[in-house]
C-alpha cells in the first residue's frame, strides 16, 4: 500500500496566495526567511557598527538584541509560518514534537555534544605548532562551554533549526538526494548571513573569509543532515549539534590553545575538521546520510492515526 509523505499538502489545490505558497512551500519558505532576517537587522546594517549610514552606535547587548529577532523570525517562525499553511495544525503539532527531547539512544547525546569539538582539536593537534599552542585552561573550558552551550541552544538552535531542519530539509530531501539536498541548504544557510558581513559581526571579513564560511557551513549541513535523518529528525537533537559546534568555536579561541596560534589557525581546523567529517559520512553512508523516506511517512501516518513512533 502506498504511504503518503507525512508532508504532502493537502490543500495543494487552493488557489490565490495561499494556494501559491503550498505549490511553492520551498520557495515561499525561503523569501519569506530572508526578508523577515534582512529587514530586522537592517538597523543594524545601517548602523556606525555596519555601513554607518546611521548615526546610532550599539554596544555588545544591542547588538545581540539587534540580531536575535532576524533569527527567531526569520528561520524560525517562518518555519512555523509555512509549516501551518501546507500541513495545519496537525503539522504544527508535529514540528512542536520534534522540538521536544527524544528517545534515541544516550550516545547520540555524546555525539552531537563533544563529537565535532572533539574532531576539530584532533586536526589542531595536527597543524603545525598545534601542540606547542596547547594550552588548555581546564576550569575555563568547562564552565564556559556549559553557560555558551545552553545559551547558544536558544540563540542558534532555536532561533534556526525549526525552519531549517524542520521544515526545509525534509522537502529538499523529498526532491533531491540528501546529499545534494545538503550542499544546496548549506549555501543557502551561508548567503542567509550576508548582510551580516557589512556589520562587526563580519569582522572585517573579506570574499576569501566568506568562500571558507560558505564551505564550513555546507559541510557542517552534511553533518547536520546525518544527524537529523538517524535521529528521526529529530530538530531537538539538531539544536544541541549547533549549539555545540557554535560554543566550541568561541572556546576554541579564548582558553585551550594559544591566542596568536589559535589566531592563525582558527578557520583552517574547522574546515578541515567539519570538511573530513562530512566526506566520511558521505562515503560510509554513499551519500544517503541515512535518509529513509518510507520509514519517515510511515512514522508519521502513524502518529497521526494514533499509533506511537
Amino acid at each position: 500500500m502506498h504511504v503518503s509523505s507525512p508532508y504532502h499538502t493537502a490543500e495543494s489545490s487552493r488557489s490565490g496566495f495561499r494556494g501559491f505558497m503550498q505549490r511553492h512551500a520551498l520557495l515561499s519558505y525561503f523569501v519569506m526567511a530572508y526578508s523577515f532576517s534582512w529587514i530586522a537587522w537592517l538597523p543594524y546594517v545601517l548602523s556606525q557598527d555596519g555601513l554607518g549610514l546611521w548615526s546610532f552606535q550599539p554596544d555588545q547587548l544591542v547588538t545581540l538584541l539587534a540580531m536575535l529577532p532576524g533569527a527567531f523570525l526569520g528561520p524560525c517562525l517562518s518555519g512555523f509560518v509555512m509549516t501551518a499553511v501546507t500541513e495545519g495544525k496537525p503539522g504544527v503539532r508535529r514540528l512542536l514534537h520534534r522540538l521536544l527531547l527524544r528517545d534515541i539512544g544516550w550516545q547520540w547525546y555524546l555525539v552531537v555534544i563533544f563529537g565535532i569539538p572533539l574532531v576539530i582539536t584532533a586536526v589542531y593537534f595536527l597543524l603545525p605548532g598545534g601542540v606547542t599552542a596547547f594550552h588548555p585552561d581546564l576550569l575555563q573550558i568547562i564552565w564556559l562551554f556549559m553557560f555558551l552551550f545552553f545559551v547558544e541552544i536558544f540563540i542558534g538552535g532555536l532561533a534556526e533549526e525549526p525552519g531549517w531542519r524542520g521544515f526545509a530539509l525534509p522537502r529538499l530531501q523529498r526532491k533531491l538526494s540528501p546529499l545534494l539536498a545538503s550542499v544546496i541548504l548549506g549555501i543557502l544557510w551561508q548567503c542567509w548571513r550576508l548582510p551580516l558581513y557589512l556589520t562587526s559581526w563580519g569582522n572585517g571579513a573579506d570574499f576569501l573569509m566568506i568562500g571558507v564560511a560558505t564551505f564550513e557551513s555546507i559541510f557542517f549541513t552534511i553533518i547536520i543532515t546525518w544527524v537529523f535523518n538517524y535521529t528521526r529528525e529529530s530538530v531537538f537533537i539538531v539544536m544541541l549539534l549547533h549549539a555545540s559546534f557554535d560554543a566550541f568555536r568561541v572556546i576554541a579561541l579564548t582558553s585551550i590553545f594559544s591566542a596568536q596560534w589559535i589566531q592563525q589557525n582558527a578557520e583552517t581546523g574547522v574546515l578541515v575538521g567539519v570538511g573530513m567529517t562530512a566526506l566520511v559520512l558521505a562515503v560510509a553512508t554513499r551519500s544517503r546520510l541515512g535518509y529513509q523516506p518510507e520509514n519517515l511517512s510511515a512514522r508519521a501516518t502513524s502518529k497521526i492515526n494514533g499509533g506511537s513512533a
